[in-house]
């Protein structure tokens, strides 16, 4: 028989979240008291039997009400008793980047408290919790590399 730990009740979680991007190349961000009112990205829990993909499908709905469109899987890590979070946890995660693609954004309130649409390079200027500005980042250089130019 296992024991669960004390410190960690719920063993290891694995998470997602979507780097939301909109017509106009601003991503969105929010505010969850659970992050100490950070910035950060919309996301949560895989459920069991649940894809990464699916997951973020699911939990970008649930709390901001938008349609997303994934494009790809942009960063990956984890993250173990981060200052930032309300509790200990050690989390596997999984960033997607996705484009907007319908719904009208409406917060749930219970987990995210504001949200804003800013350009890749501002949202690195704000107050974010841990791992997402190295998130950001990877995202801006994907987008970056993918630009194709026209002469």
């Amino acid at each position: 028989m296992q024991r669960v730990s004390k410190k960690y009740p719920r063993r290891i979680e694995v998470v997602s979240s979507a780097i939301i991007e909109n017509n106009s190349g601003e991503i969105l961000l929010v505010q969850s008291p659970k992050w100490c009112n950070k910035w950060t990205l919309p996301g949560g829990h895989i459920q069991p039997g649940e894809t990464i993909i699916k997951s973020v499908l699911r939990e970008v709905g649930e709390e901001t009400g938008l349609k997303i469109s994934p494009i790809c899987i942009i960063s990956w890590g984890e993250l173990i008793n981060s200052s930032n979070f309300h509790r200990y946890a050690h989390f596997i995660y999984f960033d997607v980047y996705c484009k907007l693609s319908g719904g009208k954004l409406r917060l749930d309130k219970h987990e995210l408290t504001a949200f804003k649409w800013v350009l890749p390079k501002d949202a690195l200027q704000l107050d974010l919790a841990e791992s997402y500005p190295e998130t950001i980042q990877k995202y801006i250089d994907y987008v970056m590399a993918s630009a194709i130019l026209i002469p």
